[in-house]
């Protein structure tokens, strides 16, 4: 009894999981018949983890991403499909939806290799040949716009250096003729001191002089007054006596 209680509760739980990712599955292939890409991904992205290992939706998955234009997902998708493919045929279906979706990516290098793939799985594949040559023609394109995008953004660095230098030249220059202005006038300050101190050491001695004269004056002033106060009580230049 407790044998088959246990059976049927594995059942139910077994029962319960795959309808937890049927369900999504179920409406994610509902969304993608009315047109509704992108809500049909989400369900089918929820689908994909809760579903069993051995269940591969990278097909549908990649058709739905293909058409929501996440071409990124598409391409992992299609890729992971090609390289667990069983058959040639399959396999090449797949890389032929993987190239399609490294065109929408403008991811040329990587389609080109996956149409080399392709025709060395059938070489006579002329849908694959063609595509190959307008992913070469793409990749080529590409490239050369790449190299003239790093070509102006190399001139406009160079441009960049070009002026840095030749403004740090210029401040250069400029920093010098300060340099050289200041010199100059320092030395004119120099100068001036020094001439403005001649100038002051030539007052100074005009100044001694002109005191040695007037205090020679005040001496020549003195002895004439003391002449003129000696000789008021002479006459003749002789004593004068007293009338008494």
């Amino acid at each position: 009894m407790k044998t088959a209680l246990m059976i049927f509760m594995c059942v139910l739980a077994f029962s319960s999981f795959g309808q937890d990712w049927k369900e999504p599955l179920n409406e994610a292939r509902r969304l993608y018949k009315k047109g509704n890409y992108k809500e049909a991904l989400k369900y089918y992205k929820r689908a994909e983890r809760l579903a069993p290992n051995d269940v591969d939706l990278s097909q549908e998955i990649g058709q739905t991403a293909y058409r929501a234009n996440d071409f990124g997902t598409a391409a992992e998708n299609f890729e992971r499909q090609a390289n667990n493919a069983e058959t040639k045929e399959k396999e090449i279906k797949a890389r032929t939806s993987l190239g399609e979706s490294r065109m929408k990516q403008q991811d040329f290098e990587s389609a080109v290799d996956n149409y080399k793939k392709i025709l060395r799985l059938d070489p006579d594949n002329e849908k694959a040949r063609q595509r190959l040559v307008e992913a070469k023609r793409l990749l080529e394109q590409q490239k050369k716009q790449q190299q003239q995008q790093q070509d102006k953004k190399d001139k406009e660095q160079n441009q960049d250096k070009q002026n840095q230098q030749n403004n740090n030249q210029n401040q250069q220059n400029q920093d010098n003729k300060d340099q050289k202005n200041d010199s100059k006038d320092k030395n004119q300050n120099q100068k001036d001191q020094k001439s403005q101190g001649q100038k002051n050491e030539e007052k100074k001695l005009q100044d001694k002089e002109t005191e040695r004269k007037l205090d020679e004056f005040s001496k020549q002033e003195l002895n004439t007054k003391k002449r003129l106060d000696g000789s008021k009580g002479t006459t003749g230049g002789k004593t004068a006596r007293k009338d008494w």
